[in-house]
């Protein structure tokens, strides 16, 4: 074995045994908030006033790269008695839910307990061991299925942690039906596609001081200010399994993220993907994100390090074998994308994402997507209501390759949901009258061509306008209406019904149809 080898695996040991022998710190090390989870709404509600008004309760580092960490969230100080009111009930939400994890440095509220869970037990080493079982899904009813459904992922949901010094090992594991679930495993009912599967498991290990960590395991991710969707690693994409390493710059308001996945494994293609967030002052926050798809029996460390523009990866590979062009093609995505809150209560934001940046010519057609969005809140007769708009436009052939680096998982794209050629625009109102009733509408309109993550350009093919809409596009507008009772962190019951209608459907000139949906959605957990 060459001695680079010897010393590195060396290395690696005495990095590891540093991690295992070092002082345990005063409690188990946080877990994730999990990537989706309507706290995070409550978070972005809260990014939209001045830092000063949370008093140090809470942390707002790095909103636009998730998943976060709780104790990243928690501050050191007590809670906050003087809040106004729209900051107050986003509190008493997080209060609720931060409080089944104390620390020595952040002790539950007494005027907003919270729900504890079913088992924990926790030495005074710091050592904890949890448990959490519920029953979550929901129930979907629409006019085109002639019925109703249990939607995929609903069922029996047990949560199990493990902590240890700076190590936590957690796994959220579902009893339950998910689509197309006898293709993945033997169904626990015969003829049905009830399995026990796993969107949420990892390995972390988080230094004493939270300013860096490393994560390895299912789940997903979130980059960009996007409330619906992000355009490069989106929360609306399937979970994938991943390594990642952040660290942060506290005195410098410096964050950065790293990540490296195989999506195919047969196939050997992977991921690699980093991503920076600064926020030089209170109120602007500044990112960048690049992405790139490659194809190799296994990771690149070139690109898995994650200190490299990838650019830069690809030409060393290059010259490293400059005999396997072919092979070493990638697929480049790079982002950047910016959030400013104009005034207490608003905020807006924008990320422009540009797809294949080493094509050498112009007779390739540029790949482009952008998003611009607002959001907002206040107060009106004693309830609060919150607001916010997002138009996103996705240009033909973004996320898409001829040499094969797609830019998707199981089916998916890793950006935003409604893939390449497509345009969105969203509203949304959300009234909140007591910490425990939320009541929202949205209305969405959806334009949709032809092209989509199966139909790459070739070079050398006739050269179309990628900003126009390939065929005929299908156009759909939508109004949702929803209440929600979340009286306390385990209990979380919602009714949602909708009416869309679409024209053109299936990109059929003068075809259009009605469709109505509702869902009873329930997330009981203990």
């Amino acid at each position: 074995m060459p001695r680079n080898t010897h010393r590195l695996g060396r290395l690696c040991l005495a990095i590891m045994a540093a991690m295992v022998t070092a002082s345990a710190v005063a409690a188990a090390p946080g877990q994730y908030l999990t990537v989706g989870d309507p706290l995070e709404d409550e978070l972005r509600l809260l990014d939209l006033f001045p830092r000063a008004e949370l008093q140090g309760r809470l942390r707002l580092s790095h909103l636009g790269s998730r998943p976060l960490q709780l104790s990243e969230i928690q501050g050191n100080a007590s809670p906050v008695a003087d809040a106004r009111p729209e900051v107050a009930l986003s509190l008493a939400r997080l209060e609720r839910f931060l409080g089944r994890d104390p620390s020595s440095s952040f002790a539950a509220s007494p005027q907003h307990p919270s729900t504890p869970r079913l088992f924990r037990r926790q030495a005074q080493d710091g050592q904890v061991a949890e448990a959490s079982f519920g029953v979550e899904g929901t129930l979907l009813s629409r006019k085109e299925d002639a019925g109703s459904a249990v939607v995929s992922g609903s069922g029996l949901h047990g949560r199990f942690a493990v902590g240890f010094d700076r190590w936590l090992v957690y796994s959220h594991q579902v009893l339950g039906r998910f689509a197309d679930g006898e293709q993945i495993a033997n169904p626990i009912v015969t003829n049905t596609d009830i399995i026990v599967l796993t969107e949420e498991t990892y390995l972390s290990c988080t230094a004493p001081s939270g300013r860096w960590g490393v994560s390895f395991g299912r789940g997903r991710w979130h980059w960009g200010p996007g409330q619906e969707g992000s355009l490069i690693l989106s929360r609306t994409a399937a979970p994938i399994t991943a390594l990642e390493m952040r660290g942060s710059l506290e005195a410098f308001h410096l964050n950065g993220t790293v990540i490296n996945a195989t999506l195919h494994q047969a196939a050997g293609e992977q991921l690699a993907a980093h991503r920076f967030e600064w926020e030089p002052v209170d109120g602007l926050r500044l990112g960048g994100t690049e992405a790139v798809r490659y194809r190799g029996p296994g990771w690149q460390w070139v690109y898995a390090m994650g200190v490299l523009p990838y650019t830069v990866a690809t030409r060393l590979l290059s010259q490293d074998e400059p005999d396997s062009i072919n092979t070493l093609r990638n697929n480049l995505l790079t982002g950047i994308d910016v959030t400013w809150r104009i005034a207490p209560g608003t905020r807006v934001y924008g990320e422009l994402a540009v797809d294949d940046l080493h094509a050498a010519t112009s007779a390739n057609p540029d790949k482009i997507a952008w998003q611009l969005g607002w959001e907002g809140t206040g107060m009106v007769r004693g309830h609060r209501l919150s607001w916010g708009g997002e138009v996103t436009r996705v240009w033909r052939y973004v996320y898409t390759s001829f040499f094969g680096r797609v830019h998707e998982a199981q089916g998916r794209p890793l950006g935003f949901p409604t893939g390449p050629d497509s345009r969105r625009a969203r509203v949304r109102l959300v009234w909140d009258p007591s910490t425990d009733w939320q009541g929202m509408v949205r209305v969405t309109q959806t334009d949709r061509g032809e092209n989509g993550l199966d139909e790459p350009y070739f070079p050398g093919t006739p050269r179309p306008d990628p900003s126009e809409f390939e065929g005929i596009a299908e156009r759909s507008r939508e109004v949702e209406l929803g209440v929600r009772w979340w009286p306390a962190g385990g209990i979380d019951l919602g009714v949602r019904g909708a009416w869309r209608r679409i024209e053109d459907r299936d990109h059929v000139a003068g075809a259009t149809a009605d469709d109505w949906a509702a869902a009873v959605e329930v997330h009981l957990v203990r």
